[in-house]
């Protein structure tokens, strides 16, 4: 227990090291970077955030991340915490070890910075993980409580052919400063009713327009009806300041994908897929709001964003979808690829919960 204590910025090229070196195994295998400042993902967003490492300085072999704001939950104001940026060099058995520690260290932090419940998302694939954190285990009566609250997939939208935007019901352009308040309304709005939604009311969107590095005004698009009301938003946010996807090999089926993949690209003129060492070009959908849940003012939304970026050197932009969605008709005909996720609802075991509202939740998927 000694060696598991607070971070500090002198540890950001040890958590650097620790957290680029521990990849997402399958037949692509990809780790996340975040260099040159760890902090930097979290500094830019509203709340508090305290990072926990195991080991000597400069030799971590352990860390993760408590990330606290304001949010909603069943129509009421609430502290929301996220667990994340998990990250081990331990042996089986010393990982057993430290657990032992990790339920009263939640229970301290949740009653410090006045959090009932913290979300988290594991990999639906990763079995150890799953096996680790969410199964319960005798002996360990402080032992964190894992709510299952939704199953979702990261649909990553490969750029390959041009697409032109077909008529539809819905028109689409850029925003500019001055629809800067109807969208932040439109959001406030949509995740007062959203479990564990964002506080939009309070300055959330300006915030995140002066202070997340990339995220451009000009880059959201929405969505009017016939009547001229604004039915539908989102922003195109490219991360690659704060965090990008390195793939360290290819394996299996994904070695024939990667070649017929080149090959279309070289006729479509499309980015090829990175060489090994090499960093994918994406971006995220964030700030969406869809009026009412209907695919097709999404669909007219993503055809726009796809239309504006194809040819701009991207790979993919990925989105948040439910494993029951009802926005998910909007992706059909695109080619993509998902990456399946657990959301769990974490709460101390103290006061363990395991029932929460439905619906759409305010999970941001392009910050954790």
């Amino acid at each position: 227990m000694s060696d598991l204590r607070r971070a500090t910025r002198d540890d950001n090229a040890a958590l650097l090291d620790l957290f680029g070196a521990v990849p997402m195994q399958g037949d692509l295998v990809l780790s996340s970077q975040r260099e040159p400042d760890y902090f930097h993902l979290y500094d830019m967003q509203r709340g508090q955030t305290e990072v926990w490492v195991h080991g000597a300085p400069g030799q971590l072999d352990g860390m993760g991340t408590l990330h606290v704001r304001e949010g909603w939950l069943e129509g009421r104001p609430c502290r929301v915490g996220y667990l994340g940026d998990l990250r081990t060099r331990f042996s089986a058995r010393r990982a057993r070890g430290v657990a032992r520690f990790y339920g009263p260290m939640l229970e301290e932090s949740a009653q410090r910075l006045g959090v009932d419940t913290f979300l988290t998302a594991v990999m639906a694939s990763n079995a150890t993980a799953l096996q680790a954190l969410v199964r319960k285990r005798p002996g360990r009566v402080s032992q964190p409580h894992y709510a299952l609250l939704r199953r979702f997939s990261a649909v990553s939208i490969q750029f390959l052919l041009r697409r032109r935007p077909p008529r539809g019901a819905y028109t689409v352009r850029r925003a500019t400063p001055a629809d800067v308040p109807a969208i932040a309304a439109r959001l406030d709005a949509d995740h007062r009713t959203r479990p564990f939604g964002y506080r939009f009311d309070t300055g959330e969107l300006e915030h995140r327009f002066a202070h997340w590095p990339g995220l451009r005004v000009e880059d959201t698009y929405l969505a009017f009806d016939a009547g001229g009301a604004l039915v539908g938003c989102t922003t195109a946010w490219n991360p690659e300041a704060v965090k990008r996807y390195r793939v360290h090999a290819y394996r299996g089926g994904m070695r024939w994908v990667r070649w017929g993949w080149n090959t279309l690209a070289s006729v479509a003129r499309a980015p090829r897929l990175p060489t090994p060492g090499s960093d994918f070009r994406y971006f995220y959908l964030c700030n969406t709001y869809v009026r009412g849940e209907d695919p097709a003012i999404l669909r007219a939304l993503v055809e726009q964003v796809y239309a504006d970026f194809h040819g701009q050197g991207f790979h993919f932009f990925t989105l948040y979808q439910d494993a029951v969605d009802p926005l998910a008709p909007a992706l059909k005909g695109f080619l993509q690829r998902r990456l399946d996720f657990h959301l769990y609802a974490v709460t101390p075991a103290s006061r363990a919960r395991e029932v929460f509202p439905s619906g759409r939740t305010g999970f941001e998927i392009c910050l954790p």
